[in-house]
């Protein structure tokens, strides 16, 4: 019997999500990780300004496809500048394409939002402050405190010293805090930071290998995961394996690591 994978669409100058897989994937070893990459450096340079060129992750997906992956997800933040109804149109055609679902990050995190009934976050993103503002303005959260870094260049952005991000997570937090973008090493800071702060602290790029696993239908909470993953954590690697308690109900509120996988709808 073929075993279950998850395919995953880079930014073709991205190398944060494949270190987010190499931490959360090795606590599901049934479950193969198959990557793809499209044209796609700087700040959105390979694609077009105001959209996707969908031939290219087609592509993508097609090539995944061949691997026998279960879902193709599309493991950028860009979608949340460009509308989410551009993603959602993104997600469809790439599972057209890889036969298979189709899901992306941004739509995947406003989810995350939805469920934890999030109204007010904090976010540290990427690129320069007007960049940073339109993502801002594209999710359906208000975003009460906003930091950019003002970095274009994605290898750069993956090489920024964590307690930079850290400095800035602690001036914006408010319901949640998050680091808005695939190409920020934003994974490790997670259990830290929540302990500290005591709100939610949302990465991307996990963000979106968890959808993968969900959309999979795997067993998170199989048995020795939860171990596991608290040893990978303490370690640097960032990879929790309970969920996020509801809004509202015992627990919620105490650190909650965005390593964790989706909460419960």
């Amino acid at each position: 019997m073929p075993r279950p994978a998850i395919g995953t669409v880079l930014p073709s100058s991205n190398p944060m999500v494949e270190r987010v897989l190499g931490a959360i994937l090795p606590l599901f070893p049934e479950v193969d990780g198959c990557v793809a990459r499209i044209p796609c450096w700087g700040q959105g340079m390979g694609q077009p300004a105001n959209g996707y060129d969908l031939g290219s992750f087609r592509e993508a997906a097609w090539l995944l496809g061949h691997a026998g992956v279960g879902v193709v997800c599309w493991n950028g933040t860009r979608g949340a500048a460009l509308g989410l109804a551009q993603d959602e149109a993104l997600a469809a055609a790439m599972g057209e394409a890889a036969g298979c679902v189709g899901i992306t990050t941004v739509t995947a995190t406003v989810r995350v939002l939805e469920r934890l009934g999030l109204r007010r976050v904090g976010m540290v993103a990427q690129g320069p402050m007007e960049e940073a503002a339109a993502h801002a303005a594209g999710l359906p959260v208000e975003v009460a405190g906003l930091r950019a870094l003002g970095i274009r260049d994605d290898a750069a952005a993956s090489a920024v010293e964590p307690g930079a991000i850290a400095g800035l997570a602690r001036e914006v937090a408010a319901g949640a805090v998050l680091i808005w973008s695939t190409n920020l090493p934003g994974l490790a800071l997670v259990p830290a930071l929540e302990a500290e702060l005591g709100v939610p602290v949302l990465d991307p790029a996990s963000i979106g290998v968890w959808a993968c696993l969900d959309a999979l239908g795997v067993d998170k909470q199989a048995p020795g995961a939860t171990a596991r993953a608290a040893v990978r954590t303490e370690r640097g690697a960032g990879s929790g394996a309970r969920p996020w308690p509801r809004r509202g109900s015992a627990g919620a509120g105490a650190p909650c690591p965005a390593s964790r996988p989706l909460p419960p709808a």
